[in-house]
């Protein structure tokens, strides 16, 4: 999993694509949730500030609000 830390910007563009796709259209989110962690902590912004939203709205994940302002500080730390 500490391999994700040495993607290209490109490559973490694909995870974090298909672990939207994921979170919006199937049932096993959980693991692209962590994917999403992963890649955003890789410094994928993109990802950061779609994590701040999930845990804003309470989408597919529990609403936390220390979470969502976690990502969305990392996300801002990241543009």
């Amino acid at each position: 999993l500490d391999m994700i830390q040495h993607f290209t910007q490109h490559e973490l563009e694909l995870v974090y694509a298909n672990a939207v796709n994921t979170i919006q259209f199937q049932n096993n989110f959980q693991d692209a949730v962590k994917e999403l962690e992963q890649v955003a902590q890789a410094g994928h912004g993109k990802a950061a500030l779609f994590l701040a939203e999930l845990y804003h709205q309470g989408f597919r994940v529990e609403r936390d609000s220390l979470k969502a302002q976690y990502w969305q500080k990392l996300a801002t730390l990241q543009a």
